[in-house]
């Protein structure tokens, strides 16, 4: 074991001096015996040690001898650090090119992730066979999650058609024209990002070039119950039922459900609050539903409609159809972070600049 660790350190150190080779070529050839299960060049192994503590003998003899009786044991300890720690980088590099994240369990931890909002049910299946049969999550979850990982490989591989995954009550900002391509959105309304992504898609002036459609995926809180963002499921309930009453008087072709996720995206004028982080931070729920019926109203409903919009978003029937849309997103798309965009054949879990969205998809 000491020539191996003695081949990481001087293969290492070869890289900057020329003068480090010689005992790295002759370390790995140490180490070409131990893997053929032949025993290892004992000169070089006594040499080294020999260099080592004689260095230490007449300044730290203490430390000298400490060294001489553990130093195949530490040699030991540092192989095993040094393999965990290549595997560890070998691990986060794959789920950066797999999740466009080096950290699936929470995508806005890692620094090189794409900008986007993380969804705490990553790895759910797996991860809720080890809870429920209580394995040490501290032992299985690296594996678990490694092999979340290379299963999901296809997905970063595979063709994305936006059209095979449209929700049942799916509309879009433009009338649909099978002459043009299909993008998805994948959003939670109460997402920041979210609303970024549907701007640089306006900006881009994908909206109008593409079928583009949503599923509204309120993000869950499975460790605790409820939604990431507190109102992100009325939000998407009055969308969804909106979907259902159209409006008596309408001055644009985008349909008033896009009006009304409009008006939650919408940016403020001057420094004030944007309306997503009212909803997110400063109201109540009734707080959240009076503004919701005051954004419908300024889209041009009557009060009649209003009413009849808040009896449905609060029905078994728009609950079931979220539902639909959750089970696309989880089960087919399998997103863990959102936004997630379809577009061009390719899936985005992030933030997508308006450059990529100007190309022809």
């Amino acid at each position: 074991m000491f020539c191996i660790a003695a081949f990481i350190v001087f293969a290492i150190l070869a890289i900057f001096s020329a003068s480090f080779r010689p005992l790295a070529a002759k370390a790995w050839h140490c180490v070409v015996r131990r893997i053929t299960f032949r025993p290892c060049d004992i000169a070089f192994s006594e040499e080294m040690k020999g260099k080592l503590v004689g260095k230490l003998v007449f300044t730290h003899p203490r430390l000298a001898r400490f060294l001489n009786r553990w130093i195949d044991w530490l040699s030991f300890a540092f192989v095993a650090l040094s393999i965990w720690s290549l595997l560890y980088v070998a691990n986060a590099g794959l789920n950066l090119w797999v999740y466009d994240t080096c950290d699936p369990r929470s995508a806005e931890s890692c620094s090189l992730s794409g900008e986007a909002c993380s969804i705490d049910q990553a790895f759910l299946g797996l991860f809720q066979a080890i809870d429920e049969n209580r394995i040490g999550e501290w032992a299985a979850g690296p594996f678990v999650r490694f092999v979340e990982t290379i299963s999901r490989i296809p997905d970063r591989l595979k063709r994305w058609e936006a059209k095979e995954y449209l929700g049942p009550t799916a509309t879009f900002y433009r009338p649909r024209d099978e002459s043009k391509p299909y993008a998805l959105e994948v959003i939670d309304p109460g997402c920041k990002f979210c609303k970024k992504l549907t701007k640089n898609m306006k900006d881009a002036g994908a909206m109008d070039r593409v079928n583009v459609s949503y599923l509204l995926y309120p993000i869950p809180k499975t460790a605790t119950g409820g939604y990431k963002f507190p109102h992100s499921l009325l939000m998407a309930s009055y969308i969804e039922a909106t979907k259902n009453i159209p409006l008596m008087r309408d001055d644009t072709s985008i349909p008033p459900d896009w009006q009304l996720l409009g008006k939650i995206f919408e940016e403020p004028e001057g420094n004030d609050v944007d309306l997503q982080t009212k909803f997110n931070i400063g109201m109540t729920t009734a707080d959240a539903e009076r503004t919701l019926k005051t954004l419908l109203r300024e889209i041009g409903y009557s009060a009649t409609d209003i009413e009849r919009i808040a009896r449905l978003a609060a029905s078994d029937d728009v609950r079931q159809r979220l539902a639909e849309q959750r089970a696309i997103v989880e089960e087919r798309i399998r997103t863990i972070k959102i936004p997630t965009l379809l577009f061009g054949g390719r899936r985005y879990d992030r933030v997508v600049g308006t450059d990529t969205l100007s190309q022809k998809p």
